[in-house]
């Protein structure tokens, strides 16, 4: 097993001891999805020029808001689902490679 494989199986036997779907939901949805909205919105208003509402009324307020839980939605699981099964993957298939190496 090579260093780097030795210490990616140190940090995910942690990382998995303490994966959190909260914690989880808390970064991505502040790091990723809330600026992500907005710019969205702001390029949208400002750059594009969509002239449908005033910059500020309850209709764009509510189809922002719709466009935040849409998106919340599809990055967070997303996201959280790839991020798993991909450093479970890895971990396994480490893990499976150097017990045969072993045999």
């Amino acid at each position: 097993m090579t260093p780097q494989e030795k210490n990616f199986i140190a940090y995910w036997t942690e990382k998995r001891k303490k994966w959190s779907w909260k914690k989880h939901t808390y970064q991505t949805f502040m790091t990723v999805v809330l600026p992500l909205s907005l710019l969205i919105d702001l390029v949208n208003y400002f750059i594009i020029g969509d002239t449908q509402y005033s910059f500020f009324t309850f209709a764009h307020f509510f189809t922002f808001l719709l466009n935040l839980i849409i998106l919340s939605v599809i990055i967070i699981l997303g996201s959280g689902f790839v991020n798993w099964n991909y450093n479970e993957g890895k971990y396994w298939n480490i893990l499976r490679k150097n017990s045969n190496k072993l045999q």
